[in-house]
């Protein structure tokens, strides 16, 4: 007898010493795109800013977006209510908390890719 087994729509990552469930299912997966497009292109409007010129306030409510951008990335990565417990642990530095969030995208980014190479090999095979 043949058996099947499903493989997982998720992936298990630790951080911090907790153990979170990345959901790869098709719901989510295009929100994750948003996101991470969304993260990217905050960002980089983020560093382009003139920071010396700014006052004090304006150099607050960057920072304040900054986190926010990251904050909603987190969540929906990871799930709702993440992003606190996961800055504190990294010491409330967005430097920091960045590198996380480089390690989380490019776990979708590879995940992303096998899910299509794999989608590759089945239709080149069929195609035979």
């Amino acid at each position: 007898m043949r058996k099947f087994e499903f493989s997982k729509s998720y992936e298990e990552v630790e951080i911090h010493g907790t153990v979170y469930r990345v959901n790869f299912s098709d719901e989510v997966l295009s929100e994750y795109q948003k996101k991470i497009k969304k993260y990217y292109e905050e960002a980089k409007k983020l560093t382009e800013q003139d920071i010396e010129s700014m006052s004090d306030d304006e150099q607050a409510a960057l920072l304040e977006r900054q986190r926010q951008n990251m904050k909603d990335l987190t969540e929906a990565l990871l799930g709702e209510g993440t992003f606190d417990k996961l800055f504190e642990a990294a010491g409330r530095s967005t430097v920091v908390y960045a590198e996380l969030l480089e390690f989380l995208t490019e776990l979708f980014a590879e995940k992303a890719e096998k899910m299509k190479e794999d989608r590759r090999k089945k239709y080149v095979k069929k195609a035979r």
